[in-house]
Parts: C-alpha cells; sequence; structure tokens
C-alpha cells in the first residue's frame, strides 16, 4: 500500500512538472502580449555583424513569414526585412 503511494505521488509530481513549465510558457506569452518584456533585439548583416540594438519594454507581433518582424519601441513601429535578428529577455 505505501509503494502505491509513493509511486502515485512520483507520477502525479513529474506529470505537474510537465505541465508547470508550459503554464510558465502561457504566463510568458500572456505578458508579451498585454504589457511587453524588457527585450534586447540585435539585428545582424548578411556577414554576421550586428548593425542595431534596439533594447526597452518590446511587444514583437508574429507575422506569418520567417523574413520580417515587426515591433514597436520608444512609440515607434520598427519593421525589420530579410535580416539576421536575435530576440531576448532582459531581467
Amino acid at each position: 500500500m505505501r509503494k502505491l503511494l509513493s509511486t502515485v505521488l512520483l507520477l502525479t509530481f513529474v506529470v505537474l512538472a510537465g505541465c508547470s513549465q508550459k503554464f510558465q510558457r502561457n504566463v510568458k506569452d500572456f505578458q508579451s502580449k498585454w504589457v511587453g518584456l524588457d527585450r534586447r533585439v540585435t539585428v545582424y548583416s548578411a556577414s554576421g555583424e550586428p548593425v542595431r540594438t534596439y533594447e526597452g519594454r518590446i511587444d514583437i507581433e508574429p507575422t506569418e513569414f520567417g523574413n520580417k518582424i515587426k515591433f514597436a519601441h520608444d512609440g515607434n513601429m520598427v519593421l525589420i526585412y530579410n535580416m539576421g535578428v536575435v530576440v531576448e529577455e532582459v531581467k
């Protein structure tokens, strides 16, 4: 009986641990969509050199094409086409 109880508790912990990662991603998605996150967006040239870096509370709008990124920065809309872009959250 004790072994069964400990097995059930272990399985419950494993299942909830897996769900918590998904829950954390959903919270970040919600926060990003409605508030924006403190992010650093670095734009790179074709040769790999950094061209420009944007930092601040940035909300990135998803697009259906992989060659365009759109976001608002300091009240201005920024559109970047056909460039390498790295977006990272700043803590």
